[in-house]
């Protein structure tokens, strides 16, 4: 009773600090989603233990943000199949929208009736793995159910040995540009770019012929310096170190593209709106996004839509992880039914429920056969089709950025606002480097105060 006692107090405090990431999180899911998995009977034990038969009448409460009711017939469909083939198992779903998740998960954990899978981000499955508040699936889940998915994407909520979530659903990103304004400069409209090194040529080709602005560039900084190898925090994450001779480069290598008016001054502020708004009124030649944006330039700017062309992303490094947008399932700890949750957990992520899902709706899987389906593979002449199978290919490389530390938005916060004055001409990248190191370790400092 009393370890059930601090868990919920630690489930409860953990919680009340993450208001903006659930809201985030549940908003995310709009635009979002998903091999067999083992039975209950199969789960594994901790070594050492003798298998346990299966348990009679259980019911595992499975929570989501913001799926229903757009995918009530899909989650329902699931679950009675679960159910079916798990006669002993009752799933009950519900579904809460991401304005009221706070106060309903407040709810629950300080009445101790904790739901037993959680839909959650990687930001949030992290931040309370670091608590000790979830299951280690590496310790309780089987090798067949822990090997169906991507291995990076399975070690996004990894912390040391241990591992706490099965990933779920995610988006990737493709380079998408205006073909129309291809012509006008003289471009090749069938010809994007294949690196950084052309996407900038073209640009300035593109401005100096029609005098408009290619791109904004808003890609996660962080995100990129990962990418090109910086490690940004030390491995106990009580250091900041982004003063480094490969930011530098980076920095002055973008600040460069602002002082040769290749990208206007206003994206600095307005950033991914602003972009998204001048690709939609045909006034900016390319954009880096979710495939999912395809289907809004359809709605809201049909002619821009019928001149799109899709691409591969342009990368920093040939090599390098591409960052996604992922989505998991976890098991709180303070669950009653911890091999019949992750027998469920792991059956909702599996192949082909994944597989289903994504015909349902325009996101990417997480499991390696579920990626193989001709699904992803085959391609259309519609630009969704097209960004499906570009992005498809890249699962092996996808991971979900984050440093796994509560309120790390303000660490990030710290950069950006540095990084935005460099670009606004306020300091020199030596000087922003300085300033924004300084920042984030103060933030990183009272964040490691405040969490220990």
């Amino acid at each position: 009773m009393a370890r059930r006692s601090r868990l919920t107090a630690v489930l409860l405090a953990v919680v009340m600090m993450m208001t903006m990431v659930l809201a985030a999180c549940g908003s995310n899911n709009e635009s979002s989603s998903a091999s067999n998995s083992a039975p209950p009977t199969g789960s594994a034990q901790q070594s050492g233990e003798k298998s346990e038969a299966p348990k009679e009448n259980v019911q595992i409460d499975f929570w989501t943000l913001s799926l229903s009711p757009n995918f009530d017939d899909y989650i329902n469909g699931r679950i009675k199949k679960f159910e079916s083939e798990n006669p002993n198992i009752k799933v009950k779903w519900t579904d809460i929208p991401y304005n009221s998740a706070e106060n309903k998960l407040l709810t629950s954990i300080a009445g101790g009736n904790t739901p037993d899978v959680v839909n959650l981000n990687t930001v949030l499955a992290l931040t309370l793995a670091s608590k000790n508040a979830l299951v280690d699936l590496n310790a309780e889940a089987t090798e067949e159910q822990r090997s169906i998915y991507f291995e990076k994407m399975y070690n996004s909520t990894a912390l040391g040995n241990s591992a706490y979530a099965f990933p779920w659903y995610l988006t990737g990103a493709v380079f998408m540009y205006n073909k129309k304004i291809y012509e006008e400069a003289g471009l090749d409209p069938n010809t994007p770019p294949k690196n950084w090194d052309e996407v900038v040529q073209q640009a300035k080709t593109i401005k100096e012929k029609t005098g408009k602005y290619s791109f904004v560039y808003t890609n996660h900084i962080l995100a990129d310096l990962r990418e090109l190898g910086v490690p940004i925090l030390n491995e106990d994450k009580t250091k900041v170190m982004i003063n480094t001779p490969e930011v530098l480069k980076h920095a002055k290598w973008v600040k460069s593209l602002y002082d040769q008016e290749l990208i206007p001054k206003d994206g600095v502020t307005g950033k991914y709106t602003y972009n998204i708004d001048q690709f939609q009124a045909g006034q900016m030649a390319m954009l880096m996004t979710g495939p999912q944006f395809l289907n809004r330039v359809k709605e809201n700017a049909p002619d821009v839509y019928k001149n799109t062309g899709v691409a591969e992303l342009p990368r920093l490094t040939q090599d390098g992880d591409i960052v996604t947008a992922l989505m998991n399932v976890v098991i709180p700890k303070l669950s009653d039914s911890h091999k019949e949750a992750i027998a469920f957990a792991n059956y909702i992520t599996n192949d082909e429920s994944q597989l289903e899902f994504a015909k349902v709706v325009n996101i990417l899987p997480s499991t390696k056969q579920a990626a193989k389906d001709p699904f992803f593979t085959t391609e259309a002449d519609d630009p969704e089709s097209k960004a499906k199978v570009i992005t498809a290919k890249q699962l092996d490389r996808a991971y979900d950025f984050t440093f796994g530390l509560n309120r790390e938005n303000d660490i990030i916060k710290a950069f950006n606002d540095e990084w935005d004055k460099m670009l606004l001409g306020q300091q020199t990248p030596e000087e922003m480097i300085k300033a924004a190191e300084k920042s984030m370790q103060e933030k990183l400092d009272a964040i490691n105060a405040e969490f220990k």
